[in-house]
């Protein structure tokens, strides 16, 4: 029998309380700031306690990574139950210093085996890529493989998102003060692309309607009707725009596997509230 391995994700994933359970994902802490407050989110701060917070005109918001510590403390915590095998994913290093946090914490474990993995993603790409490792663990697959399954499907799990607002991407500092003023001159709603770590453009249309149209077709001109898919539909406090995208997606494909997630307040706090996204990979990008 394969010796048993930990699966770790950072705390941008989407991942529903079911599917942490079924899975037994862990995850490593990301704060949240309002205003001059930190939060650890989804430990402190709940994605409703957010949304509330930062509905005053206003209230300004950020992220950080965790520490070296308190990467210790989730590994300390897992070696403890006897495990010594690590799988760490983290989201890209283009967005956030958490990969590197991750593995220069995991340099001073001897005796313990950690593989941190930059996915080249975030959200629900990590969360994709957390559930087939998962999977193949509950199948006896072992930490060898685990590894290989993360690595190859790191930077091939794309993102679009629709988002209802360019002011916290100003912030945040994704797009520049000028796009967003233009943008919200015009009402615009702009769709974004992570692809490799990259977060860029892909259009921008003037209804939330219509931009989620517009979703739609980008994603079926990149994946044939019927194709066996793996997806996650994310949304920050949008939940009924979600559904709309998720029955679509079930509609349209074979989903092997596919959930609605609430992003969270790490993802609220750079792209703000009303983001619909999905991200999706193909059962034999997996092989």
């Amino acid at each position: 029998m394969s010796e048993r391995f930990a699966i770790v994700v950072d705390g941008t994933a989407c991942l529903t309380p079911e599917l942490q359970r079924e899975f037994d994902i862990r995850w490593l802490p990301l704060h949240v700031d309002i205003g001059s407050e930190t939060f650890t989110a989804n430990v402190d701060l709940t994605a409703d306690e957010f949304y509330r917070r930062i509905a005053a005109p206003g209230v300004l918001t950020g992220t950080s990574q965790p520490n070296m510590g308190e990467c210790r403390d989730v590994y300390d915590a897992i070696v403890a139950e006897g495990t010594k095998h690590l799988l760490v994913l983290t989201i890209a290093t283009e967005l956030s210093g958490t990969y590197s946090v991750a593995s220069t914490t995991a340099q001073a474990m001897p005796g313990v085996t950690i593989e941190v993995i930059d996915t080249r993603s975030l959200a629900g790409g990590i969360s994709l890529i957390a559930t087939a490792c998962a999977r193949l663990r509950r199948s006896g697959g072992s930490f060898e493989q685990a590894v290989a399954l993360a690595r190859t499907l790191s930077g091939k799990i794309p993102i679009y998102a629709v988002a209802d607002t360019l002011e916290y991407l100003k912030r945040s500092g994704r797009v520049s003060g000028a796009q967003a003023l233009f943008g919200s001159m015009l009402k615009m709603k702009p769709i974004l692309e992570v692809a490799n770590g990259v977060v860029h453009p892909a259009d921008r249309v003037r209804t939330r309607e219509k931009a989620l149209e517009r979703m739609k077709e980008l994603v079926a001109a990149r994946v044939p009707e019927g194709a066996r898919i793996h997806a996650c539909t994310l949304h920050t406090n949008a939940p009924d725009r979600a559904r709309n995208v998720a029955d679509w997606v079930q509609e349209r494909y074979h989903c092997v596997e596919h959930w609605i997630a609430e992003a969270g307040p790490v993802i609220g706090a750079r792209a703000g509230p009303g983001v619909v996204g999905l991200c999706w990979y193909r059962e034999d990008d997996a092989k």
